[in-house]
């Protein structure tokens, strides 16, 4: 599962031209500003996901020097399936000339992507172990992402509620199904992303070990019964901060190493190591539950490894039946074999066989 080709038309600083891609590891090189990540966060938006900067409008995107409030990409999949997204103040995506939802995108085309912050996921802020275990769930269970919209969306509603010092329990009845069952999934993301761990333990220097901590809960067991416990536990927290302290939104995985807080018992090349088997290990559980092996961009993974960090990185990688877009910077000496793609001012110069 894979793309042939994608064609971006009046996207950032892109050159509008069709680009080809090949089966395996597809390395893109350059200096900063040269294009690479504008590349992957198209390829993202053409798998159902969106820009990769997370919160940006899509009325933000600039366009390549044509005044065009609009961009488009085109890819054709290895299926020979033809994808079309029309990238205004939203998203209009169409597959063969049939309009089609995001969510649909995903399940025909999965992807996962990890930026170069995501290298910085066990000691880095909770939303970003949130982020993993959502893109895993998104990927395996069809109507995660709608569910997981619908109750932020009821968060910020009730938000707005302790704001203006309105009682909030006609919006925590209606939260209460999705928060629990929000929650029940991530419980089944965290134990797949940990029996997929265990099978990579050449990659982790020690025994790691993932839970799910439920946001403002842990009350009990039973998933309903812990919500509400937990919002009669913390209503007047909640009324004083006026801000919904209880749920899903404020989860966190916790990571542990031979029993300890993996961000303090690792070093900081051991916690590289660590993240990148997180990520290998959310890309098998995919293919475990769908059978298709998920397409990986990674954006500027590289910059804080050592040289055996990045040996470990691309052997990885390599090992499984993947597509894989990786942007570096130059200059990229590792003897893989993959196709390094030179991208020099919105433009792939050279494309080349590595080994």
């Amino acid at each position: 599962m894979g793309f042939v080709r994608v064609r971006f038309n009046n996207f950032k600083n892109i050159e509008p031209r069709e680009m080809r891609w090949f089966p395996g590891l597809n390395l893109l090189t350059g200096g900063n500003g040269a294009g690479k990540t504008n590349i992957l966060e198209g390829i993202s938006i053409i798998s159902g996901w969106g820009t990769l900067g997370r919160g940006e409008k899509n009325s933000s995107i600039p366009t390549w020097e044509s005044g065009s409030s609009e961009a488009q990409l085109t890819g054709e999949i290895d299926s020979e399936e033809i994808i079309k997204v029309k990238v205004a103040k939203r998203f209009f995506i169409k597959v063969d000339d049939k309009t089609v939802t995001a969510s649909d995108l995903r399940w025909k085309i999965p992807l996962l992507s990890f930026l170069s912050d995501d290298m910085s996921i066990i000691e880095g802020s909770s939303a970003s172990r949130r982020r993993l275990v959502d893109m895993l769930l998104a990927l395996i269970v069809p109507s995660y992402a709608f569910r997981l919209s619908e109750y932020r969306r009821g968060v910020r509603q009730k938000a707005l509620f302790l704001k203006k010092g309105l009682p909030s329990m006609v919006v925590d009845r209606a939260l209460l199904p999705l928060a629990a069952w929000l929650w029940r999934m991530r419980e089944e993301g965290v134990g797949l992303l940990s029996q997929e761990l265990e099978k990579l333990s050449e990659l982790t220097p020690a025994r790691i070990e993932l839970s799910l901590k439920r946001g403002g809960a842990g009350l009990c067991a039973d998933c309903e019964e812990d919500y509400s416990r937990s919002l009669f536990c913390y209503r007047e927290r909640e009324a004083a901060l006026k801000f919904p302290i209880v749920g899903p939104h404020r989860d966190d995985v916790a990571i542990t190493a031979d029993g300890r807080q993996a961000s303090s018992a690792l070093s900081r090349g051991l916690r590289r190591r660590t993240a990148i088997a997180l990520m290998l290990a959310a890309s098998d559980g995919v293919k475990r539950k769908t059978g298709k092996s998920p397409v990986l961009l990674l954006d500027e993974v590289t910059a804080e490894l050592d040289g055996e960090g990045r040996k470990i990185l691309f052997d990885s990688l390599l090992s499984r039946d993947s597509q894989l877009f990786a942007a570096t910077a130059e200059p990229f000496r590792l003897e893989i074999p993959c196709v390094v793609h030179k991208v020099e001012g919105g433009r792939i110069v050279e494309s080349r066989q590595n080994k």
